[in-house]
């Protein structure tokens, strides 16, 4: 029998979106797993994909390309800086902008008109984190521990994946 102390949490629970709270600063991945190759990864229901910025940095798309819909996580980094679609070949930078299509050659006229979706992220401590929203982001002080701001703190990762509703924890 439920009591209704738990049934009236259980209805609190229903009224957290399935897939995560938007509009927050998430731990993503180890910056040290960003190498070469682009990486994938489902946040909040979302195909991601990270890869190295023109400055060395994690940056992450929306997993999609915008042309035809492939995805940029299957694709390479041809160029330093930029992520190549796998179907057609064309380049993004870590903002997300077009700047080159492979398949058309220099004179194509795509570059500077499309933009694939970005998701602002911040390395600290060798975690990236990513704002899962489609606001301007918070502070990114606001979401994360304070930890992750103070010079002389260490911390240290354990990443595990759990096959269960995140809401349970609510």
């Amino acid at each position: 029998m439920v009591s209704e102390a738990e049934r009236t949490d259980l209805d609190r629970r229903q009224l957290a979106p399935p897939t995560g709270l938007r509009d927050f600063w998430y731990p993503a991945l180890l910056a040290s797993k960003v190498g070469k190759k682009p990486v994938r990864l489902r946040m909040l229901g979302e195909d991601l994909c990270f890869f190295r910025d023109d400055k060395g940095q994690v940056a992450a798309l929306w997993d999609v390309c915008p042309h035809r819909g492939a995805s940029l996580s299957q694709g390479d980094c041809h160029f330093k800086g930029t992520v190549a679609c796998p179907y057609h070949g064309w380049v993004f930078d870590g903002d997300g902008e077009c700047v080159s299509v492979l398949s058309e050659g220099p004179n194509s006229g795509i570059p500077g008109k499309v933009q694939a979706r970005n998701y602002p992220t911040q390395t600290l401590k060798g975690m990236v984190f990513v704002w899962m929203g489609d606001s301007e982001p918070a502070p990114i002080k606001e979401d994360v521990p304070e930890e992750f701001f103070e010079e002389k703190s260490q911390v240290l990762y354990r990443i595990a994946d759990w096959p269960v509703d995140w809401r349970v924890a609510l």
